[in-house]
């Protein structure tokens, strides 16, 4: 699907792991015992939600992780909120978010990250 692409490609998951083969087809490390699932992953559950995922609707990324899946998200409908139930990952999130050139997504609308 053309909108499960594009929103991958703007969503650089290289900002979302570590650095030891974050573009693999394999799950990565995020720590806290925890992984950011692989890249077919998130296409196929993008493309399974994608005709839930279209401009102005809303999406909910239970257990948020690394912010990966809850950013393409947010990209393809304009606005996601991520739930994490590790506290120490929802900084983490945010802080991906931003080292990917997505600050604005943050504006409290579009693109959250709770706890919970």
């Amino acid at each position: 699907n053309e909108d499960v692409k594009k929103a991958m490609l703007t969503v650089d998951r290289g900002n979302y792991c570590g650095p030891h083969d974050p573009y693999g087809d394999c799950p990565q490390s995020i720590g806290y015992n925890v992984t950011i699932s692989a890249p077919h992953m998130h296409a196929m559950c993008l493309d399974l939600l994608k005709d839930y995922l279209k401009p102005g609707c809303r999406a909910l990324d239970v257990g948020s992780g690394s912010g990966y899946l809850t950013a393409c998200m947010a990209v393809m409908c304009g606005q996601a909120h991520g739930i994490e139930y590790i506290p120490e990952l929802v900084p983490i999130s945010i802080a991906n978010v931003k080292k990917d050139g997505k600050s604005d997504l943050l504006d409290g609308k579009t693109l959250t990250f709770l706890h919970g």
